[in-house]
């Protein structure tokens, strides 16, 4: 493992002790390096211990300070002295500036040549590269693993032990950490990573050090369809390099891209089974057997549905690919259907951010039909300050609205059967009309701007609809019966309402 000022302290063979600086003790030596001039940082760098005679320590208080100084800046680890030896008597100055700055400067025995200490950074160094090599051979094996598709969670508890490093998924979109589930990160370490940053570049590092009260945190991205970062909470002393961070990636980014497969494939299955169940083209026995591999049954499962129109299966397995929920999706046109679990129901309002009419609990395969009509009217009275309605919620409210299918259509049927057969046969779109205008409480130059049409033309369409209908909407009575069908039509969910030609 990598050697720190205070393993060498701690060395007895060494028999050094520190003189001052204390505060560095933790820093890592990377190499050890004899040098007498005056000024060290012109041959030695970052991480570097400079190994001293005394010759080139000047014996001016003031430039005992700069000396110390100029090494600190130069980011060297710290300094070793030789005891009894050429360095000046009065070291007081450089102690407190060193003490200062906390840079670490040691006095080593006279009788210790300063090639053992080399020799103990070079069997450090040693040791290190064969711990590293034994940690690149696990992730290997861990890489293998990914391939056959070990669960992604546990994965990453495998990468853990593989490196001896604390790794956290952090997802960018919702600024949240993704898995382990229900890992807490600091506060501090929260604020830095929500902070705006430039897309990465070739100009950029890909690896990004962020402080934290636990030690220091690497953050690399994780190559994926999604981005993803991986959140490295070092251990003190580690064989984590810029190498092993990127091996790190590599093996998240193919269980990230295992996983972006199969959750597509379980999208656009569950979208088939919705549809079938919708449509209603199996049995009992089959449907059940279908569900069973989504962690979904029928009697405690609602539908719903919700406004996000336009939608494709690809978008969706993008948004619920990161969600622990069990969930069937199925788009058709404007709407989109889902099947799922009452709890879930929050978690998935959040993902679609849209508006949603959710059922009562199916309860049996019989009910599906009627469940449909109960998202749909749930659906039409959910708005931003509610925006997941449940049937139950609304059910005894609204008593005057039709409470079946069948009364549905009725309604329809007798109030706009007349202008939905002339919408079909001249392909007109007075059904939607009519429903911008009483929606923009029958303000003329309202619905106009709505529809995009000249005032005049929405007059002609207007007196039109009177005349199909034999109903004035000057008149209160004829106004809240064709609103009345035009919620039936809502509950059926016909597409000549939306604008929409079939």
């Amino acid at each position: 493992m990598s050697l720190r000022i205070i393993d060498l302290i701690d060395m007895p063979e060494l028999r050094t002790r520190l003189l001052s600086g204390g505060g560095g003790t933790g820093r890592l030596v990377h190499w050890a390096h004899v040098c007498e001039l005056p000024d060290p940082t012109e041959w030695l760098g970052e991480g570097d211990l400079l190994m001293t005679t005394g010759i080139g320590i000047p014996a001016d208080p003031a430039a005992q300070r700069r000396y110390v100084e100029a090494m600190a800046q130069a980011g060297l680890c710290g300094m070793m002295i030789g005891e009894d030896m050429q360095a000046p008597g009065d070291l007081q100055a450089l102690q407190d500036k060193a003490e200062e700055l906390g840079f670490p400067v040691l006095m080593t025995h006279y009788g210790v040549p300063f090639a053992s200490v080399t020799r103990a950074v070079i069997d450090a160094r040693r040791n290190e590269e064969f711990e590293r090599g034994k940690a690149i051979a696990r992730l290997h094996v861990s890489a293998r693993i990914a391939i056959e598709g070990i669960e992604l969670e546990a994965l990453l508890r495998r990468l853990e032990e593989d490196v001896q490093a604390r790794l956290t998924l952090w997802d960018p979109q919702t600024q949240q950490p993704w898995l382990p589930r229900g890992r807490e990160l600091p506060e501090t370490l929260r604020d830095a990573l929500r902070q705006p940053r430039p897309d990465l570049s070739h100009s950029q590092p890909v690896v990004r050090r962020y402080p934290s009260d636990e030690g220091e945190v690497l953050g690399i991205s994780v190559p994926s369809r999604r981005k993803c970062v991986l959140l490295v909470h070092r251990r003190g002393r580690d064989v984590l390099d810029y190498s092993l961070l990127n091996h790190l990636s590599e093996v998240l980014g193919i269980a990230l891209e295992r996983l972006h497969v199969e959750n597509e494939r379980a999208i656009r299955l569950g979208s088939e089974l919705l549809e079938d169940l919708l449509n209603q083209r199996l049995t009992r026995q089959q449907a059940g057997k279908r569900l069973a591999p989504f962690g979904i049954a029928l009697d405690s499962a609602h539908l719903a549905v919700a406004r996000c129109g336009g939608l494709s299966l690809p978008d969706l397995a993008a948004l619920f690919e990161r969600a622990n929920t069990p969930v069937l999706l199925c788009p058709k046109g404007e709407e989109l259907w889902l099947l799922l679990l009452p709890d879930s129901a929050p978690a998935v309002q959040g993902i679609l951010a849209a508006d949603m009419g959710l059922s009562d609990q199916i309860g049996y395969f019989e009910r599906l039909p009627e469940a449909q009509r109960e998202a749909r009217l749930a659906a039409a009275h959910a708005d931003p300050a509610r925006p997941a309605v449940f049937y139950a919620q609304i059910a005894d409210k609204l008593p005057w609205l039709p409470q079946t299918l069948d009364e549905a259509r009725e309604t329809f049927r007798r109030v706009l059967g007349s202008l939905a057969e002339h919408d079909e046969e001249s392909r007109a779109s007075l059904l939607y009309t009519l429903k911008i205008f009483l929606e923009q409480n029958r303000s003329w130059q309202a619905t106009a701007n709505k529809l995009h049409i000249h005032k005049t033309s929405l007059t002609y369409r207007i007196r039109r609809i009177e005349a199909l209908t034999g109903r004035s909407l000057g008149n209160t009575g004829d106004v809240v019966a064709l609103w009345l069908a035009l919620q039936a039509a809502e509950i059926l969910g016909l597409p000549q309402i939306t604008g929409r030609k079939r």
